[in-house]
């Protein structure tokens, strides 16, 4: 059955059906779906069946959940409504991922839809490598195999990568891997090493002299890389990978930096932001800022004020409780970005009963003010998952770990912190200051773009905060799961015991606790 559930979009997506149903039904055998075989029958079937991983790998993790959820989790939007797991997940103190079969739909497909999609991507991206290396399945042209090669190694690093950044645990699965039957389990370690591993053979394809291509325009909507501009994007989802994995500040120190340096060197130097259709091609960012009409008073996320007090230090980093509000609700920053990329919002409609934490005076404004960067999210406009930007600062933070203080100055100094921001450049002379000025501008400048980029700096920063002692730029509030276990339909398909992460007993996060 196993096997059946990797596969269930893989024919979905040929025929143009709207993967947005829940996951609820994908452990059910569907005994009309068809082999690999049946449908890679000729070459040119090549081309539909990877469009359709392209897509699977996109619904997994792009998408409200899990990308709001982990954005409420990491206290960068705030959002009291009970849609995609956000009330759950931003409680406080913090409850565990409630990981059960007997939940709503709607919060076990926090983790369900990165969970089977991102599989069913990789097991995609499998099935195309093996029918060009092994079973002589060809386009017809070299350049245009090259293509379908570096392009499902492309996929399948990026969903493993996923994998190993969402999950406590995933399978690493190869073009032999026998799908029917119970699959052991890899670390997350182990994934991100399968991930980026994939994600070289991708560049090393891209790069070999003489290869020329152009993706195919269906597999990324809106956006049609050649072989330099898939090579770039390839290394810098490898240097995000090992830079954003760790789970604690022990693990990031850990972190061979060079490699993550060597490879943001090559990565993006243009943002790669897939263009929304309303359609299949949509994410979250719909619901994380102001609505398209430009309507501040909508009913969806606000600005945590962990990120209003990273702009302003005079703003507190949680909203009173005691119903007092604040003395000054409209901040001041010498960071233009205030003004140019958040909307002030005088009033809360957030329901009082379900925690006033969760109230802000701001909302993300900048695909009002500068719609050629953040579309709506859903029927048009670019949805920005991976800037240059980001990858500046990936190097930045490789040279500050490793003592290159000045090169991340530099890098800082020249970017958007004094271009946008306005911000007085920052000395080299101290390694805390640096990084914060680093972790700032992660905050604040690529705020709502790859989804669960908040979430994965702050799991590995610093320690745990208690709720009523946060800062600014620091970690994950106390007991907020530090990733999610694997979800517990899959679990119980082979008789084993679902399991959390989280909650008063798991203040890191990271203690498995069988259900």
């Amino acid at each position: 059955m196993k096997g059946i559930i990797y596969k269930i979009f893989l024919l979905v997506t040929i025929f143009s059906t709207v993967l947005t149903t829940g996951c609820e039904d994908l452990d059910t055998e569907n005994l009309n779906n068809p082999t690999t075989a049946q449908v890679l029958a000729q070459g040119d079937d090549l081309i539909g069946v990877l469009a359709g991983g392209y897509l699977s790998w996109w619904q997994a993790n792009h998408q409200s959940r899990p990308a709001l959820t982990l954005g409420v989790a990491a206290d960068a939007v705030s959002c009291s409504w009970g849609n995609f797991g956000m009330q759950r997940m931003s409680e406080e103190p913090r409850d565990p991922y409630n990981n059960s079969s007997a939940e709503t739909a709607d919060y076990q497909d926090v983790a369900r839809f990165p969970w089977f999609r991102n599989l069913s991507a990789q097991s995609i991206a499998n099935d195309i490598i093996k029918a060009i290396t092994e079973d002589g399945l060809s386009l017809g042209d070299e350049d245009a195999d090259n293509m379908m090669l570096a392009s499902a190694y492309f996929l399948r690093g990026i969903s493993r990568g996923y994998l190993g950044m969402f999950f406590d645990q995933s399978y690493l699965t190869e073009i032999d891997t026998d799908l029917t039957g119970q699959l052991e389990f890899n670390t997350y370690q182990e994934m991100i090493t399968g991930a980026v591993s994939d994600l070289e053979e991708a560049n090393r394809i891209a790069t070999t002299p003489d290869v020329e291509f152009l993706m195919d325009a269906s597999f990324i909507n809106g956006i049609q890389l050649d072989q330099t501009g898939l090579a770039k994007l390839a290394n810098s989802y490898a240097a995000r990978f090992l830079a954003q994995s760790p789970r604690t500040q022990e693990e990031t120190e850990a972190v061979n930096w060079q490699r993550v340096l060597d490879f943001a060197e090559q990565g993006v130097d243009t943002d790669f932001s897939p263009i929304s259709d309303g359609n299949q091609w949509f994410g979250y960012w719909r619901y994380a800022h102001t609505g398209a009409a430009g309507n501040i008073n909508g009913s969806w996320a606000r600005l945590d004020m962990r990120l209003v007090s990273a702009l302003d230090p005079s703003q507190p980093t949680r909203f009173p409780v005691d119903g007092s509000g604040l003395d000054n609700p409209e901040g001041f920053s010498a960071d233009a970005r205030l003004v140019s990329d958040f909307a002030f919002v005088p009033t809360n409609n957030f329901r009082p009963e379900r925690g006033l934490w969760h109230y802000s005076h701001y909302k993300h404004n900048r695909n009002i003010t500068e719609p050629t960067y953040m579309g709506d999210g859903n029927g048009s406009g670019p949805m920005p998952v991976f800037t240059a930007t980001d990858n500046d600062l990936l190097q930045a933070e490789a040279h500050a770990r490793l003592g290159q203080l000045g090169d991340a100055a530099n890098i800082i100094n020249s970017g958007t912190r004094t271009s946008r921001g306005g911000l007085a450049p920052i000395p080299s002379t101290s390694e805390s200051e640096v990084i914060d000025a680093i972790l700032y501008e992660r905050y604040i400048e690529t705020l709502n773009t790859g989804p669960g980029g908040h979430f994965f700096d702050r799991r590995r920063v610093g320690s745990r905060l208690d709720f009523n002692s946060l800062d600014a730029l620091g970690g994950l509030q106390e007991g907020t799961p530090a990733h999610f276990p694997v979800p517990a339909v899959e679990m119980e398909v082979f008789e084993l015991t679902p399991y959390n992460f989280g909650g008063d007993n798991d203040p890191t996060g990271l203690v498995r606790i069988d259900n």
